[in-house]
């Protein structure tokens, strides 16, 4: 009896939508469901509710934000002379698509300058591995690495206060910011990130396949990449002129 009473008790919970239904069952068989069963019920009442309000229609995408080339030339203008450091930070930010937590994480040993590659250990689950350094990124490096106070830290950037510590993320977006309104940036793009995503959008609109977008930013799925294609109709006025001047797309 007890058994068959065990399976009623879980077949009626597993047909449960609204709280009102397991209060009258626990009503009836106050033994059987305890309180925390109930407080999950209620969570998925209202999770159901919220769907018919909404009809179950998916989320609208956000819109991507990003900065035009023209405005990332005018970021890195708006640095001022002498600060290499800023320079080098953004640079590296921009050309990588590194998170602050990723800047900030930078190592000096994970950067070779006789192999000229660097160490990106990406975060959010992102797939880490090495890159090869661009030939501005070199020159900066060699510029900064000798002014560098080592204060026994591996850090690449340290902390302006503590030498053995990394920059902080919010010291690294209070530049950003400070540069970005500077150059006189749109509000709503005056954020590290806004970095990703345009080397993103650039590369897209540079003809990269979106496989090598994926790698180069590290993405686990390429879902997350190929947003970034349908930012500009760059990409597609070029395959408009591919098509006017093929040979191999038929005549009708």
């Amino acid at each position: 009896m007890a058994c068959n009473l065990g399976e009623g008790v879980a077949q009626a919970l597993q047909i449960a939508r609204r709280r009102r239904t397991v209060v009258l069952f626990a009503r009836a068989y106050p033994k059987t469901i305890p309180e925390t069963t109930l407080k999950k019920s209620d969570k998925l009442s209202q999770t159901v509710k919220k769907k018919r309000r909404s009809g179950g229609a998916p989320k609208p995408q956000k819109p991507i934000l990003y900065l035009t080339k023209a405005e990332v030339e005018s970021f890195f203008a708006a640095i001022p002379e002498g600060e290499l450091r800023d320079v080098l930070l953004f640079d590296l930010i921009y050309r990588y698509g590194l998170r602050r937590s990723e800047a900030s994480a930078l190592e000096v040993d994970e950067i070779s300058l006789t192999h000229e590659t660097i160490w990106v250990r990406r975060a959010k689950r992102g797939i880490s591995g090495s890159y090869r350094l661009h030939p501005r990124t070199v020159a900066l490096l060699k510029a900064y690495l000798p002014t560098r106070d080592w204060g026994g830290s591996r850090y690449l950037f340290q902390s302006p206060q503590r030498r053995h510590r990394p920059l902080s993320t919010s010291f690294i977006y209070q530049r950003f910011r400070r540069y970005a309104t500077a150059a006189n940036l749109p509000e709503n793009r005056r954020h590290v990130h806004v970095f990703r995503h345009s080397i993103a959008v650039h590369f897209m609109n540079e003809g990269f396949d979106s496989l090598d977008v994926k790698d180069w930013l590290g993405h686990r799925s390429l879902t997350s990449t190929t947003i970034y294609a349908q930012i500009t109709s760059k990409r597609r006025d070029e395959t408009h002129r591919r098509v006017i001047v093929s040979e191999e797309i038929a005549r009708t």
